[in-house]
């Protein structure tokens, strides 16, 4: 769409310097373990129609989801309001996160191991799967090849994958891709 810009987090320095930086996530998001990117503003995307009819339009305007997802549909909703300077953030706070760029906020210190994201895996899987199941997610780590009881970050993707299909994991994908992008594996910083 016209008037679009794919920008990747490597090149948020080429930005324009009066660029704002519209977050459309929820609240909860824009506090919670990915933090948010330096300076940026809350528009949740259900509010960013009403809120952007004062804005300038020919402002430059990035915009900043979780994935890039939302903030490509906020991009296109502007577009078509006559926002001619629209920058989408492609890969979202989660490729913001794997790239190790600063971001501020209450969770923005947060940092996972990976036994914490198996623990929370196991937490989720317990609760798709019934209490009555307790090896349920020992069995999906054995199914992936994973190691259980010393988890890897490749082991935890590899099990995450195993779900992605899972008909009511998509919550808990959710919160263990966010965890992923904030862990750090034993003896490294």
């Amino acid at each position: 769409m016209s008037g679009i810009v794919q920008i990747t987090p490597e090149s948020l320095s080429h930005l324009p310097p009066d660029a704002r930086r519209i977050d459309v996530r929820e609240p909860a998001e824009f506090e919670g373990v990915l933090g948010r990117l330096p300076g940026a503003e809350l528009v949740p995307l259900g509010a960013l129609p009403h809120a952007a009819e004062t804005w300038p339009r020919e402002a430059p305007l990035l915009l900043i989801c979780r994935s890039g997802a939302r903030s490509m549909n906020a991009a296109r909703q502007l577009a078509v309001r006559g926002f001619t300077r629209l920058y989408n953030l492609d890969g979202g706070m989660l490729a913001v996160r794997e790239m190790g760029l600063s971001v501020e906020g209450p969770g923005s210190t947060s940092r996972a191991s990976p036994a914490q994201v198996r623990d929370v895996l196991c937490e989720g899987i317990r609760a798709l799967t019934g209490p009555l199941a307790p090896a349920a997610c020992e069995a999906l780590f054995a199914e992936a090849g994973a190691p259980f009881e010393r988890p890897t970050l490749a082991g935890l993707h590899a099990v995450l994958a195993s779900l992605q299909e899972r008909p009511g994991a998509e919550a808990l994908v959710r919160r263990v891709r966010d965890l992923l992008a904030v862990t750090v594996e034993e003896g490294r910083v």
